[in-house]
């Protein structure tokens, strides 16, 4: 990164840092959606189960 910044005295490397948060399939995933509480793989399986 080229660029530091400080925030509360100290310095930040990189202040973008994203975390990362696991599924409850144990699967590892980045929130990219507002509300997401699971993994895109879970989405996705959700999406094709048919409708009742």
């Amino acid at each position: 990164m080229a660029k530091d910044f400080m925030q509360d005295g100290k310095w930040i490397e990189n202040p973008r840092a994203v975390k990362i948060l696991v599924c409850e399939c144990g699967n590892k995933y980045i929130k990219t959606r507002e509300r997401q509480k699971t993994c895109l793989e879970c989405i996705a399986k959700k999406l094709r189960e048919p409708a009742r």
